[in-house]
């Protein structure tokens, strides 16, 4: 049994520093996708995913010279719908494609037939097929190591898709059910003005469950930061907008009518502030390649906002002080008992709001997210009319 044919074929003419570097090749893409399958979905890492950020960057570009023509928001949306799917789908077939590649060099490599022959078998052999026949103890070899790569990269497909659409479902339940609350879109001043005409407060209970919903957002999505790019099925919920609007109900409650940001509140929106900017930090390393890791404590912003002193200037909190002003307007018409001292008010709310505001801009900005108000500008080419949940459109249209 000849365990080096190559060798052999080399005498009679066949090149045999092609056949090297085709093998030294094939072994080490081997290496490099078996790290990114592993990184990628056993033991997701987002700065080893070098795959899906270039993948995200092509598809990215790609929808968004499409959504162009879009000519309103909903166009806007359905365009920018499939990008998250399309993404996903072809992570996975690039992936299976490599491996197609990787196994091919390795029967050209080792067995010495044509590489068109080679890929055929790879191809076979990965999909599990088996419609070649191969003869040889290294043919046979690579073959049965292809097959079961091929099954193995099939189930952890299946279970990344699986865990992919759970982590979405999650994310969106919850959605559906604040939405009740925060409107469609989200805005902070509407929860306030909802919750006052529903007779209700937030109690710890529920504050709690938001909490739980933000952290593990925020773990889904930073490690498979795919899940940014998918929309929810409504066309004026986006989780961007959701999140700042909760945020910014919270930060009103705090300050226009209780006066005080209680420990409650205080963790929601330190988890929410981090949640923005670990997310921010994923896009960014997606669109310039850089570090996506971040040392931010989530202890540290409830801690700076519970012991911040009044007075100073008041800091940027992305909104304009007559549009405050128009908001305090708004929940004065809808019965909200506010505090007297508007300036104050005004002060305590910017300064909370400056912990956030610009990482979630950033966000609603890249992803094209509905117009909603308090949540930033748009690219200048989807920069639609702004959309207002039903009882602020009553109130301002």
């Amino acid at each position: 049994m000849e365990l080096m044919p190559f060798l052999a074929d080399a005498v009679g003419g066949e090149d045999l520093l092609v056949r090297g570097v085709a093998l030294a090749a094939g072994l080490y893409l081997f290496w490099v996708m078996t790290r990114a399958v592993v990184w990628g979905m056993l033991v997701p890492r987002p700065k080893h995913q070098s795959i899906v950020r270039w993948i995200s960057r092509a598809v990215h570009v790609l929808f968004r010279g499409m959504a162009h023509r879009a000519r309103n928001y909903a166009q806007l949306d359905q365009c920018l719908a499939a990008q998250g799917p399309a993404s996903a789908l072809v992570y996975l077939a690039i992936t299976f494609l490599i491996f197609v590649g990787v196994f091919g060099l390795l029967e050209y490599g080792l067995t010495g037939c044509a590489p068109m022959e080679a890929l055929y078998r790879a191809g076979s052999s990965l999909t599990t097929i088996g419609v070649v026949n191969a003869s040889g103890f290294l043919a046979l070899t690579v073959m049965f190591v292809a097959a079961f790569t091929g099954s193995t990269i099939i189930a952890l497909f299946i279970g990344f898709l699986l865990t992919f659409y759970s982590a979405y479902t999650a994310r969106e339940s919850y959605m559906t059910k604040i939405s009740l609350l925060v409107g469609e879109p989200g805005w902070g001043a509407e929860m306030v003005a909802r919750l006052h005409r529903l007779q209700t407060v937030w109690s710890d209970g529920e504050v709690s469950r938001c909490v739980d919903w933000v952290c593990t957002m925020r773990m889904n999505q930073y490690i498979f930061p795919l899940l940014n790019h998918f929309r929810s099925p409504v066309r004026d919920r986006h989780w961007t907008v959701t999140l700042l609007a909760i945020m910014d109900g919270v930060a009103l409650q705090a300050t226009v009518i209780e006066g005080k940001l209680s420990t409650s509140a205080a963790r929601l929106l330190a988890q929410g502030a981090q949640t923005f900017r670990s997310l921010r930090a994923i896009e960014m390393s997606r669109i310039v390649s850089t570090e996506s890791e971040n040392s931010i404590v989530g202890w540290l912003f409830e801690e700076q906002m519970m012991g911040a002193q009044p007075g100073g200037a008041v800091p940027d909190s992305g909104i304009q002080r007559a549009d405050w002003d128009q908001a305090m307007d708004f929940l004065a018409a809808q019965g909200v008992p506010l505090l007297p001292d508007r300036e104050s008010s005004w002060r305590a709310f910017s300064r909370i709001r400056s912990y956030y505001f610009e990482p979630a801009y950033f966000l609603a900005k890249h992803l094209s997210a509905v117009n909603a108000p308090w949540s930033g500008q748009r690219h200048p080419a989807f920069e639609f009319p702004r959309a207002w949940p039903e009882l602020a459109r009553r109130f301002f249209t």
